[in-house]
């Protein structure tokens, strides 16, 4: 597989693990204070939930999205209270990566592949603005964010759309990832994908000539 940086054009980049470090623990852990305890199984309720998806997909707003997982928790959480509570998830991001996809611009196309949401690209866009006084996109060519484009990762229609939007060869493509399921469906419709496992891997990974 493509590593080495003159192998290939385009670069696709997620971001939750690859670019921005995340904490779900920390998401857990105040939800559960909002919900008496009830939240302890957040991510097992939520994520099993047709209500992320919808959201990620951008099929319902904020307000809707809330309303619904305050259904499903029997809890009155505020819409203030619960974007608080939700971005906690975005720890933190190392301004090393940014600057790693800024300086791959200038010879490659880059791309952003990331199932996220409107709260979240707000809270991100802000630590971004704060660290580099543009927003995460401009780090990109072309930020595909799930909520915005309709599609979701691991479904194979959100790879097929980016190279067709893009007009790339996957052959000549890299895409990373943390999520193994996301890896196998980017290969499965040809574009050349690595999970990246630990901070920073994606420096080991785009090896320069």
């Amino acid at each position: 597989m493509p590593k080495r940086l003159s192998e290939i054009d385009t670069i696709i980049f997620d971001l939750g693990e690859v670019i921005v470090d995340l904490d779900p623990q920390a998401v857990i852990e105040e939800f559960s204070r909002l919900t008496s305890g009830r939240g302890k199984d957040l991510r097992e309720l939520i994520v099993g939930s047709p209500y992320l998806y919808r959201y990620e997909t951008g099929q319902i707003d904020d307000a809707q999205f809330v309303d619904e997982i305050n259904q499903l928790f029997d809890s009155q959480i505020s819409l203030s209270d619960f974007e608080y509570a939700w971005n906690l998830m975005i720890k933190g991001i190392s301004s090393g990566r940014l600057e790693l996809m800024q300086k791959l611009m200038e010879t490659h196309r880059v791309l952003i592949l990331s199932n996220t949401n409107a709260m979240h690209e707000r809270y991100f866009d802000s630590m971004v603005m704060s660290l580099a006084g543009k927003p995460m996109k401009d780090f990109s060519h072309t930020a595909y964010y799930s909520h915005l484009i309709g599609y979701r990762k691991p479904n194979a229609d959100i790879y097929e759309f980016i190279i067709e939007d893009q007009g790339f060869d996957p052959k000549r493509s890299l895409f990373l990832d943390d999520k193994i399921e996301n890896i196998e469906a980017a290969r499965g419709v040809g574009i050349n994908a690595e999970q990246v496992q630990f901070p920073d891997q994606i420096f080991e990974i785009l090896i320069h000539d």
